[in-house]
């Protein structure tokens, strides 16, 4: 039998996330019919899932500093996938706000030490790899919310579905993290809490603009669906089933485009094809239609959050700026949505969505800018890690 490599233990633990992710967001719908709130009610739920990740991913950064990211991994993990059954349990508003708090706070201590050891096994393998591990991201996430889609068709309760996935997870994770290997992002003078350079708070910047975007498509398109599009909940939940399989099929081949194309013009042309297809998504209007478009969305999306990450971890301090950019991006990711559900009550969904295309557009505009701010050393050679434009 094949020996499982960090490499593959730390795809491994990507999917994971994502399966923590696909489930939780195809059963937004049903949460929120379920609970009979608002859109601003549920925005406001989702706003304390981003305040227990805010608490908890600078923390989780300095930590990173001084621990090994694998021992860092393999905790977060494993609490994380305690957390799946939790807002689903929920039967006030009030209760969800504050399950959510605990679920946004493991998942966001989850996510920077995955993406820092991500990182870390990249430079010790001296080639990219990042994009394949989102990759196994995006493969969790659309597996287990076509697993929700197939259970919510076959009448199957979500909370007993989320308590099956999450102890699934779990034994999972519990063997698989045993496996991380010995490569770590902690930083060799243990520099603590620091100021970004400039260059950080470019990457950081797009990073916060591009998983807004992600996380919006990713918490909004199955409501829109719903509501605005006239979709079935089953159909709803196959919104985000799209955009997953969209972002694994770019991600699996996104280290070759990568070396071929240079990280400046994945990253522009995958984000241009965002604005686009989005756009058509909301100017259509139509079931099928908005499925193909939202799968377009993933393509176009797929590798700019490890395109930037990866040109983070190699600006000097590594565990300051990985960080860094970790909490500057994944603030979008989870603030975006909860704005979006507060701004879609008042001015309407679909208009609200339009603002992730200009958003997409200005990642397009500066996304070759950012790449460049942290280019490959000559004297390491454009061979060991991927094109010198190497740029989540």
């Amino acid at each position: 039998m094949t020996a499982v490599t960090p490499r593959i233990a730390t795809f491994s633990v990507f999917l994971v996330n994502g399966a923590m992710m696909g489930t939780w967001v195809a059963h937004i719908p049903w949460l929120q019919d379920h609970l009979g709130i608002s859109k601003a009610t549920l925005g406001l739920c989702l706003l304390c899932m981003a305040a227990g990740a805010l608490v908890s991913m600078p923390l989780t950064g300095h930590i990173l500093d001084g621990r090994s990211s694998a021992s860092v991994t393999r905790v977060t993990t494993l609490i994380f996938c305690l957390m799946l059954p939790l807002p689903l349990l929920a039967t006030t508003p009030t209760m969800l706000a504050a399950t959510l708090f605990v679920f946004g706070a493991s998942g966001g201590a989850m996510d920077v030490s995955m993406n820092a050891h991500g990182v870390a096994v990249e430079r010790e393998l001296h080639r990219p790899i990042m994009s394949s591990l989102h990759g196994g991201w995006s493969v969790g996430g659309f597996v287990f919310a076509g697993l929700v889609a197939i259970s919510a068709a076959a009448g199957v309760d979500p909370r007993l579905e989320s308590l099956v996935v999450g102890v699934a997870l779990w034994l999972a994770a519990w063997w698989i993290t045993r496996r991380l290997g010995s490569a770590s992002a902690q930083s060799k003078a243990g520099g603590g809490l620091a100021l970004p350079s400039r260059p950080v708070m470019l990457i950081g910047g797009l990073c916060f603009l591009v998983m807004m975007t992600e996380g919006g498509i990713a918490d909004w398109s199955g409501i829109y669906l719903r509501h605005d599009a006239g979709a079935s909940a089953a159909a709803a939940a196959t919104a985000f089933t799209g955009f997953s399989l969209g972002m694994a099929a770019a991600r699996l081949s996104g280290d070759v485009l990568n070396e071929r194309l240079g990280a400046g013009r994945l990253l522009r042309g995958g984000m241009t094809l965002v604005a686009v297809a989005l756009g058509g998504v909301l100017l259509i209007g139509e079931v099928v239609p908005a499925v193909i478009g939202f799968a377009l969305c993933g393509l176009g999306i797929a590798n700019a959050v490890p395109l930037l990450f990866s040109a983070a971890g190699r600006v000097e301090p590594p565990g300051p700026s990985l960080a860094a950019a970790f909490t500057v991006g994944y603030t979008g990711f989870i603030v975006g949505p909860p704005v979006i559900g507060l701004l879609a009550d008042r001015f309407g969904l679909p208009e609200t969505l339009s603002l992730l295309v200009l958003a997409a557009l200005a990642v397009a505009a500066l996304g070759g800018r950012a790449t460049a701010t942290a280019e490959v050393p000559k004297a390491v050679g454009a061979a060991a890690v991927g094109p010198s434009s190497l740029a989540p």
